[in-house]
């Protein structure tokens, strides 16, 4: 198992390293989620901030604020490339699809998801083995 990981945004103008071991391996079902990123549910690595550090390009990112929460996204100035969120808990959330799309398209053994939480505020029912959190 690697405890280091690198990822980019599509046009490589912002790389990023995650170290050590992520809080949340998941799907996350919240209404948050689905707010800031406008999607049904969002497969995610949760890491501590001080875990996930910009390689290059820092300059090259931009933040949008939520206007309510404090929630934000993290993305590429170029290409729009989604980087991370961050939670109320100051959490860098990273998409498992941007990690799949930077390996190759596989997602890494230690990063591959353990469970759904906030499942019971679902929008979309999940027929997969993994355990289901309220």
């Amino acid at each position: 198992m690697s405890d280091t990981h690198h990822i980019s945004c599509d046009c490589g103008s912002v790389k990023l390293t995650m170290q050590g071991e992520p809080k949340v391996r998941g799907f996350c079902h919240c209404e948050d989620c689905r707010d800031l990123l406008k999607i049904p549910y969002h497969s995610v690595t949760a890491w501590e901030s001080d875990q996930v550090t910009f390689t290059s390009g820092e300059q090259e990112a931009a933040t949008f604020q939520h206007p309510t929460k404090r929630m934000q996204r993290i993305y590429c100035k170029h290409c729009g490339e989604t980087l991370f969120n961050t939670n109320a808990m100051g959490w860098r959330i990273i998409s498992q699809l941007l990690i799949r799309k930077c390996y190759n398209d596989e997602l890494p053994e230690e990063l591959k998801s353990k469970m759904h939480f906030f499942y019971d505020r679902r929008i979309v029912d999940i027929d997969d083995p993994l355990p289901k959190r309220p």
